[in-house]
């Protein structure tokens, strides 16, 4: 008998060999097919946008193309085998073999899968890329939820996949009998489902994008995302506060980006003895300090607001435009307070109490 002919597992040699070939040329040509296939998908994608990087692609595409070409020749040069003898077994009226047949079914859904989950991150990131720099990160964030969301539509259609040919089981049938449990975990999850809502209602409604500067209750930050279930802010601290989608939709919201200006306040209580000479020499120095700074300062407003038994409190509202660098408007301020100072000190008058400064945002 032929060496190759020999039975091992009720098969021959001759049967591995030509199955280990198969395999291994998969293996080895995997890369070239999937960089051929990638590469005339790529200059399709490469017409829509310039700017489109290569290496990206591979990265998304290119892979997983590779690994479900490679399990699909695999599987198939596998199943030319017989199944041996010896592993055969019952579990519950299963046998091996097809507990076999749906992990092997499992394992090219999963792949598949994997495919069209990366191929969307790729058409998101051609659409981004097209968009350039007209688009809003807002717009951009609308682009990205929708991609999450799609990514879990197929997630969902993968799952009912593997059951349907890797278990057998009726798709249909299985949904009829988990409604009343499907019921139950739906009035479980009322939270989720409110967020979820709650996330279609802030995207379509917009009352804030990604990159704007919010309050929402005692929280205030920059938004850097919104997911399906809550809204991420960076906060000045840099920390990151995650908050319920339901919470920025049901609570009063302040989005200081939709501003054109900043409100700044300066009180400054002079004491009970001072004149009405030394009261106007103070309002009319802090009017000529702010009217020297027009380039920053919008427009201001300076005046006795009010004399008690505690002093003059003069009041002191200017706007500064809005954005302005941090740098710039700390250096403003220092520059207003400073003056103010010397003002004081240039009239012989002492404030009755350290002067109070504060930025209404």
């Amino acid at each position: 008998m032929n060496f190759l002919d020999r039975i091992y597992l009720d098969n021959s040699l001759r049967s591995y060999l030509i199955v280990f070939i198969i395999i291994l040329f998969a293996f080895i040509l995997k890369r070239i097919i999937s960089r051929y296939a990638a590469s005339l998908l790529f200059r399709l994608f490469k017409n829509k946008s310039d700017r489109l990087n290569r290496l990206r692609f591979i990265s998304l595409i290119v892979v997983p193309f590779e690994r479900l070409l490679f399990v699909l020749i695999s599987f198939f040069a596998l199943d030319r085998l017989n199944f041996p003898n010896v592993f055969v077994f019952k579990i519950h009226k299963v046998t091996s073999e097809d507990i076999v047949n749906g992990i092997a079914s499992a394992i090219i859904i999963g792949c598949f899968i994997s495919l069209v989950i990366r191929f969307l991150d790729f058409v998101v990131l051609v659409i981004k890329d097209k968009a350039g720099g007209t688009g809003t990160p807002g717009e951009h964030q609308l682009l990205f939820f929708f991609k999450d969301l799609v990514r879990v539509v197929i997630i969902i259609l993968g799952i009912a996949l593997i059951i349907r040919f890797s278990f057998g089981l009726d798709i249909g049938n299985l949904l009829t009998g988990l409604s009343i449990v499907g019921a139950a975990l739906a009035l479980a999850a009322k939270e989720s489902l409110e967020n979820l809502i709650a996330s279609f209602i802030i995207f379509f409604d917009k009352p804030f994008q990604t990159g704007d500067l919010v309050k929402v209750n005692d929280y205030s930050g920059t938004v850097e995302r919104v997911g399906l279930r809550s809204t991420r802010l960076r906060t000045a601290e840099k920390s990151m506060v995650t908050v319920p989608n339901k919470q920025m939709v049901d609570s009063i919201l302040d989005n200081w980006s939709t501003r054109d200006s900043i409100r700044n306040e300066i009180k400054i209580l002079l004491p009970a003895q001072s004149s009405s000479d030394e009261i106007e020499k103070t309002v009319g120095g802090i009017k000529e300090i702010l009217a020297t700074k027009k380039d920053a300062v919008l427009n201001y407003s300076v005046y006795l607001q009010e004399i008690n038994t505690d002093g003059a409190l003069i009041m002191i509202i200017y706007f500064t435009r809005y954005p302005m660098p941090q740098d710039d408007l700390n250096a403003l301020r220092e520059e207003i307070n400073v003056a103010v100072r010397k003002l004081h000190e240039q009239n012989n008058i002492s404030p009755a109490t350290g002067t109070t400064v504060r930025i209404v945002n």
